[in-house]
């Protein structure tokens, strides 16, 4: 096994990063360090059992061990998050769960013991500290942000929140490092698109956030990008606008007429490039790390799972990714050509990609 890659992010406050390219879990350590040398360990969303071997080298190294965790937060119950849960309690003998209720209902048929449970719910403050260190942290309702349980958590020491899957994405961003960019945006779009319900959810979370004393210095997600500084604000603001969930299904009309647009040219590539089409139809049915952003069936898209223009923008990357260079310029001119036949505004990116090759409309006729 190589070494696992440890990052600290803020003051006693390491990530583990899960490997994958597209959709990668982040797990979290934070150390409680009191003056006198007393230590308390807490760990955020422990991750899948893929995340075990990992976890526990991490652990060895920041800890001494995995049985010197004392606190784990679980910010909701999906199994990416809460997998590990039953191996930590049963290795680390202080180690207490601490998550909602709502969370505790579901986490619980693992077989937890209900002694080792702190209901968020139940606690006298949603601000407490932390026992014979004196450090607080700030509990967080995100309420069907994605889940109705959903809990975030804020650090006052190191001014980092723990969000869990709210303000996290899809890797988007090209290139190294864990810090997100303009280019973590899309990915972080798309993924509330797909998994928060509706956009009162979003502005709920966001508004929570707000009446901590200060935004925060750095967001720590369980998927995606590290959010930090000036970025954090520039996203929230665009969330806050953002259609998500329920909201997206709107307009039925502009979705099927995307949708015939979609199919038909589907239809010309496979007459015309059928070995390409087939790659392709491949890469939009395959869910790899994530998920896929189209209902299909056989060769036809019967829904799109993301906003409108999200999807047009998802189909053309795709298209552009796994075609062969030499056939992208008439690809390119079917693309434009089928969708300026259903009036479809193309968004700009792709607009200005297409500008780039100068093809003959005739070799489609």
């Amino acid at each position: 096994m190589s070494d696992t890659a440890i990052y600290e992010i803020g003051k006693e406050v390491y990530l583990i990063k899960s490997e994958e390219h597209d959709f990668h879990r982040n797990i979290y350590l934070k150390k409680f360090i009191a003056p006198d040398g007393t230590v308390k360990n807490m760990i955020f969303d422990p991750g899948t059992k893929l995340d075990l071997p990992n976890l526990l080298e991490a652990l060895k190294k920041l800890t001494g061990g995995i049985q010197e965790v004392d606190f784990v937060f679980l910010s909701h119950q999906d199994p990416d998050v809460s997998a590990n849960i039953n191996m930590i309690l049963t290795t680390a003998p202080r180690a207490v769960v601490l998550a909602s209720l709502d969370t505790w209902r579901l986490v619980k048929m693992y077989g937890l013991p209900e002694k080792r449970f702190w209901g968020i719910e139940n606690l006298k403050s949603e601000t407490v500290k932390i026992k014979k260190t004196g450090h607080k942290i700030t509990f967080i309702p995100a309420l069907y942000a994605h889940f109705r349980g959903a809990m975030m958590v804020y650090d006052y020491e190191s001014d980092v929140l723990f969000p869990g899957d709210f303000l996290g994405g899809l890797n988007t961003r090209g290139g190294s490092g864990i810090y997100a960019t303009e280019e973590s945006w899309k990915g972080i779009s798309l993924f509330h698109q797909l998994y928060i319900p509706c956009n009162r959810a979003v502005q709920n979370a966001i508004g929570k956030i707000g009446m901590l004393p200060k935004i925060p210095e750095i967001v720590a997600p369980q998927h995606g990008d590290i959010l930090k500084g000036k970025i954090i604000e520039t996203f929230m603001d665009r969330l806050m606008q953002l259609d998500v969930g329920l909201d997206i299904s709107s307009d039925e009309s502009d979705r099927e007429l995307i949708i015939l647009a979609l199919n038909k040219f589907l239809e010309i590539f496979k007459t015309q490039q059928n070995e390409s089409f087939t790659r392709l139809m491949t890469e939009l049915k395959k869910p790899g790390e994530f998920t896929t952003f189209f209902t299909i069936s056989e060769d036809t898209i019967l829904n799109l799972k993301i906003s409108e223009q999200e999807a047009i923008s998802f189909f053309w990357e795709t298209t552009r990714k796994h075609i062969p260079q030499e056939i992208l310029p008439l690809i390119s001119a079917l693309f434009v050509d089928t969708m300026e036949e259903f009036g479809i505004h193309i968004p700009h990116d792709i607009a200005s990609q297409v500008k780039k090759y100068a093809v003959d409309e005739e070799l489609f006729s």
